[in-house]
């Protein structure tokens, strides 16, 4: 859920802009009348971001210090009930990564393949802050969690049983030279896959829920390369807290 602005106009009426509207200016749809826009810093405040000058996740971090809107104890989810539940997220983001080499497959001395992995030196920035639920989002998010991990399940399942018909069909139909080819294919495959790895690691149906904290959209946008990850639901407040 991204940012929204408004811009009020003398009529009354308020004009929705976005943050690239910045500095122009724009017709009000009820009175026609030309209304400037004012500089970003002073849209994000108008929007009620107390934190304009901030980084998206500079922003969630400060708002989570003071205890402050988007983490003020309601819920992420319908915004009205108290949350009940909170579900812990930790957020990676790549700050420098250091390749020492590429890697690859390479051949043997006995005549095979293997697969060399890269190294690399990696320095990321995490940090940790909860999705807040009140009792029915949270029953909701379970409900929506088991059904994606069952998905996910049935998809590996169906992965392995047709990597192991071919494996089948091979063995029963074809000669030495054709399974050769596959084998190295599927090294090839595999190498491929480990350059291309996705370099933004969110489970769908997690960015689903965490989207309707504030900031967050534009926290993943900011970030190239990043990880998240959700933890176990506990009680919010936590106890002690």
């Amino acid at each position: 859920m991204s940012e929204e602005y408004f811009v009020p106009c003398d009529c009354g009426s308020e004009i929705r802009v976005e943050l690239f509207d910045a500095g122009t200016t724009k017709t009000c749809p009820a009175c026609r009348s030309i209304v400037p826009v004012p500089g970003s810093a002073k849209l994000k405040e108008l929007s009620g971001d107390k934190y304009p000058y901030l980084r998206p996740i500079e922003k969630l971090q400060q708002a989570l210090a003071e205890g402050a809107a988007p983490f003020d104890g309601h819920c992420h989810v319908c915004s009205t009930a108290h949350a009940s539940q909170q579900i812990p997220i930790l957020f990676g983001a790549m700050v420098e990564r250091h390749v020492h080499n590429n890697g690859g497959v390479r051949p043997t001395i006995s005549g095979g393949l293997a697969l060399h992995m890269g190294a690399a030196e990696e320095l990321w920035q995490l940090t940790s802050f909860p999705l807040l639920l009140c009792t029915n989002c949270h029953s909701l998010f379970e409900s929506a969690k088991s059904e994606a991990k069952l998905n996910g399940l049935l998809n590996r399942i169906m992965g392995v049983a047709i990597f192991c018909f071919a494996l089948y069909l091979i063995a029963r139909y074809a000669d030495a030279t054709i399974a050769s080819v596959f084998v190295i294919a599927m090294l090839v495959i595999a190498r491929w896959r480990m350059r291309h790895t996705p370099t933004k690691q969110i489970d769908p149906f997690a960015l689903e829920w965490i989207n309707r904290i504030r900031w967050m959209p534009e926290v993943l946008a900011a970030e190239d390369e990043y990880k998240l990850t959700l933890g176990q639901p506990r009680p919010w407040p936590s106890t002690g807290e």
